[in-house]
């Protein structure tokens, strides 16, 4: 199994919580914004010294919780401080995108790289749509087409034109030119039977976060059937999985540790919750943190999913104070991360089941 080390470049000091959006720019201390950052590339440095696969990045905006209105800057900083690592972009926001933009700018980082990049292309929350007042209904229609707008980008040779429903463009020539070849490796949400069947048509991966395994194993089953319907057959590596992680040596160290963080973060965010000015609250989607406990603990989880598909996970250290953080993540890459990437998951085991 792979692991991936999520680059979350959270805003280190009191800020609203995930529940406000957008959060008011007035609780941004620019200081304090520099040092996160910086925090955050020396933990990208450790990960890649522990052995983690991947380094991964992702696109949100008006939020502290990560601070990437363009993930592709914050990967270029990554491949810069790192050598062998995959950088993993989990993902763009098509709809809030040029698609020929974020083809051109995948490619260059691909080549800066050497190779290293993969990438997640996504719709992104409801919340984010309202980022540039992108019209939601429209969202779901403009990934797809985006998505295979970029994989021609990526394979033709020659200059085209592209008039589609949602993107219409009288020249679309590629420079650099894509280092993977014919692409790097792609993936799509895997969270509706729509996008499940869009990615197996077109042989791309599929990716999940914060889904419950039995949900998890639902989707990944009917992405296999559809997968053999269009002739070809995929293997775990083909399926990702992000859940929020904290080990600790024991579980109840584990629990107590995670309470008492979230209770801070609910004390400071009272404090500041009469002056945010904020639109209404996100969508929760981060159920209760399945990669919390011991490391044995963690193994345990970890061979949940593998049983069920999944041949990847990418995981955000963000429970704790930087401290607390650092010594997961060292705890984590001494004692479960060397076990779980032993793990084959070149093939499905069978029968797949919780």
């Amino acid at each position: 199994m792979k692991l991936s080390y999520l680059c979350m470049t959270g805003y280190d000091g009191p800020a609203p919580g995930i529940e406000i959006w957008p959060a008011s720019p007035e609780f941004c201390k620019p200081d304090v914004a520099q040092k996160s950052y910086a925090r955050y590339l020396d933990m990208v440095e450790a990960a890649e010294r522990l052995g983690f696969d991947w380094i991964s990045v992702s696109e949100h905006h008006y939020a502290p919780y990560q601070m990437t209105p363009n993930p592709m800057i914050m990967a270029s900083a990554i491949i810069q401080r790192t050598q062998r690592a995959r950088v993993a972009l989990l993902g763009p926001l098509i709809p809030l995108n040029n698609p020929v933009r974020l083809a051109e700018e995948v490619a260059m980082l691909d080549a800066l790289s050497g190779g290293r990049v993969e990438v997640l292309f996504l719709r992104g929350t409801p919340n984010e749509h309202k980022t540039y007042d992108t019209k939601a209904e429209l969202t779901k229609q403009m990934t797809q087409e985006g998505i295979d707008l970029i994989l021609k980008a990526w394979t033709s040779d020659k200059p085209f034109a592209w008039d589609g429903e949602q993107y219409r463009y009288s020249t679309v020539s590629i420079w650099p030119r894509i280092t993977q070849q014919p692409h790097p490796p792609v993936f799509g949400s895997g969270n509706s039977e729509d996008s499940v069947v869009f990615a197996a048509k077109r042989r791309i991966g599929i990716a999940f976060s914060f889904a419950p395994p039995e949900v998890v194993a639902k989707w990944i089953a009917l992405y296999r059937a559809a997968c053999a319907e269009e002739g070809w057959e995929p293997t775990p590596n083909h399926v990702i999985y992000r859940g929020i992680t904290y080990c600790a040596p024991s579980d109840e160290q584990a629990y107590a540790d995670m309470q008492g963080f979230f209770g801070q973060q609910a004390e400071e965010q009272g404090k500041l919750q009469s002056a945010t000015l904020g639109g209404p609250p996100v969508l929760d989607l981060v159920a209760k943190p399945f990669f919390v406990g011991s490391p044995e603990t963690l193994i345990s989880k970890f061979a949940i999913l593998r049983d069920i598909g999944v041949g990847i996970c990418d995981l955000p250290f963000v429970i704790g104070s930087p401290e607390q953080q650092r010594a997961s993540l060292d705890l984590f890459g001494a004692q479960v991360l060397p076990v779980v990437q032993q793990w084959d998951t070149d093939r499905f085991r069978e029968p797949a089941a919780v």
